[in-house]
């Protein structure tokens, strides 16, 4: 029985090789090239053609980003399966990752036989996430983030706040009263937690309401 091909792509020498050497153990899979870019893992594969079965690549990578890596190649080469492995466990990228068409998603925490898993699992048509990652997704469901309590209007406010304008200048920039927006600022504190502009401010930027 032919193996299943498999090309690697990471920035972090360290972590490919530990990938190669894995998967060495196992005649079933077989790495038959390796990059360390979203663009020189392109030009391999143009150069490898069908040979492809199995893209492994991290998220973080120089130039072209995760999303866009996998909706490229998912145009290009339809049939290749793509296992994301990533230290990040943000829920947006996650979900980014999943609706751009990824088969797969690991942590880089994960342990080996979890890789070998979901290598598995994408090869018999299945879709895999880690564990942790199920769980925590399930967690935000029981236990919704603090941020989903917002209403759009109070994270407008958010990003004026966060901006240092004064309550007579949000209420201008939104034509609503100032004793509206002091009463907002009220709710929002309560909501988020938080009870000084840097406390906010980092809110804000963790929950991807302000940058």
């Amino acid at each position: 029985m032919s193996s299943i091909k498999i090309l690697a792509i990471d920035d972090h020498t360290i972590l490919l090789d530990g990938v190669v050497e894995l998967l060495k153990k196992y005649e079933k899979y077989e790495v038959v090239g390796t990059a360390a870019s979203a663009e020189s893992g392109l030009e391999k594969l143009k150069t490898l053609g069908n040979q492809v079965q199995v893209l492994i690549t991290d998220i973080s990578l120089p130039g072209i980003k995760g999303p866009k890596l996998v909706r490229e190649i998912k145009v290009r080469f339809p049939l290749i399966k793509i296992i994301a492995l990533s230290m990040h466990d943000e829920k947006h990228i996650i979900n980014d990752m999943l609706k751009a068409g990824v088969d797969g998603y690991v942590l880089k925490k994960a342990t080996h036989e979890e890789l070998i898993g979901a290598l598995d699992a994408v090869m018999s048509g299945e879709s895999y996430v880690s564990p942790a990652i199920t769980k925590m997704l399930i967690d935000n469901v029981r236990n919704p983030p603090l941020a989903d309590s917002l209403s759009d209007r109070e994270k407008e406010i958010i990003r004026l706040i966060v901006q240092e304008l004064t309550t007579k200048k949000i209420a201008e920039a939104l034509f609503i009263s100032e004793k509206t927006v002091e009463a907002h600022k009220t709710n929002i504190y309560r909501k988020t937690r938080t009870t000084t502009l840097v406390g906010l401010t980092k809110f804000a930027i963790e929950h991807q309401i302000a940058e």
